[in-house]
């Protein structure tokens, strides 16, 4: 046996037994907060030692399938591109560049999953998205209230859609953005800035929604999100 084939064996072995578990996972229907079979019963049913199903395991939290904690059997996990979210964050960090073009990829999901959720939102669904205007627009608002629910509108938009995999790349996108859109909003507020211009974006997107028109929403979400990316690109040195 060569060295460290031993350790390449175990790391197969347990990749293998990932997909297993999350094929069981799929076949019996389970969603957010069912708990999986113990360790124990696991490495039983898949004729493997506990070692491995805890490789398994940890391999299948590092995909965002479940999660585990101390002392307690794995749950399943809403399913989280975080593999994807790592790639963005470490992007991000090490080339300014990067953000642009994360604002473009957020540009060309918003204005997609816009026009799909024109067509397939609830009369529900378009008041809870007046209300977190309103909670936005009031005057008494904080800055970082504000940036919640501008992060809520279009979150909820994206997921009104009924696309999980936009909604999945737009959480990824929305954590690592988030902190860029806070100092966005204290530049403007630091020059004396107002969010008009964003309120009345908002509203008209809104508007677009509740006319059930879906090239005019595609057309405000883009209309929004190229000033939002040009004016960030204007505080860049």
């Amino acid at each position: 046996m060569s060295p460290g084939s031993g350790s390449g064996e175990k790391v197969l072995l347990g990749a293998g037994v990932a997909e297993r578990i999350a094929e069981h996972i799929r076949s019996e229907s389970l969603v957010e907060g069912d708990p999986l079979p113990s360790e124990g019963a696991l490495a039983e049913t898949y004729g493997v030692s506990q070692r491995v199903v805890r490789d398994a395991l940890r391999l299948l939290s590092q995909q965002g399938v479940i999660w585990t904690r101390q002392g307690k059997r794995a749950v399943v996990s809403t399913l989280r591109p975080v593999a994807v979210l790592g790639y963005f964050q470490h992007a991000v960090a090490g080339d300014a560049a990067a953000i642009h073009e994360l604002l473009e990829l957020r540009q060309a999901i918003e204005t997609q999953a816009a026009g799909a959720a024109a067509q397939r939102m609830q009369a529900d669904d378009l008041v809870s998205l007046s209300e977190l205007l309103d909670r936005a627009e009031a005057e008494a608002v904080t800055s970082s209230a504000r940036v919640e629910s501008d992060l809520a509108f279009h979150r909820a938009i994206v997921r009104f859609s009924g696309n999980r995999f936009f909604d999945g790349i737009l959480d990824v996108l929305t954590t690592t953005l988030t902190e860029e859109r806070r100092r966005g909003q204290e530049i403007t507020e630091q020059a004396g800035g107002t969010h008009d211009t964003s309120d009345r974006e908002h509203r008209a997107i809104l508007l677009a929604l509740q006319a059930r028109d879906s090239a005019l929403v595609e057309q405000a979400m883009r209309t929004h999100l190229d000033r939002v990316r040009q004016a960030f690109l204007d505080t860049q040195p």
